[in-house]
């Protein structure tokens, strides 16, 4: 039971956050791009922006795949 409510308090979590995203996606990010066109500019050409994105993005999905090991692991004792 107590798994099931871990389960469910990421779900909600990556819920809110991912709700969150596309608010910024949507509403936050246009703005920005409007406000700033420089911005676009900056982010389209500066390959290090990229990478950065890029490695974050991988760095969240590599975690989650450790939690999710460690967690498997530590209900086997």
């Amino acid at each position: 039971m107590a798994r099931l409510i871990a389960y469910l308090a990421v779900a909600s979590l990556g819920f809110v956050i991912g709700v969150m995203i596309y608010v910024i996606g949507v509403l936050v990010l246009p703005w920005l791009i409007q406000s700033f066109p420089s911005l676009a500019d900056l982010i389209a050409s500066n390959r290090q922006i990229i990478e950065a994105l890029l490695s974050g993005f991988i760095g969240s999905l590599l975690s989650v795949v450790i939690a999710y090991y460690w967690a498997s692991k530590a209900s086997e004792f």
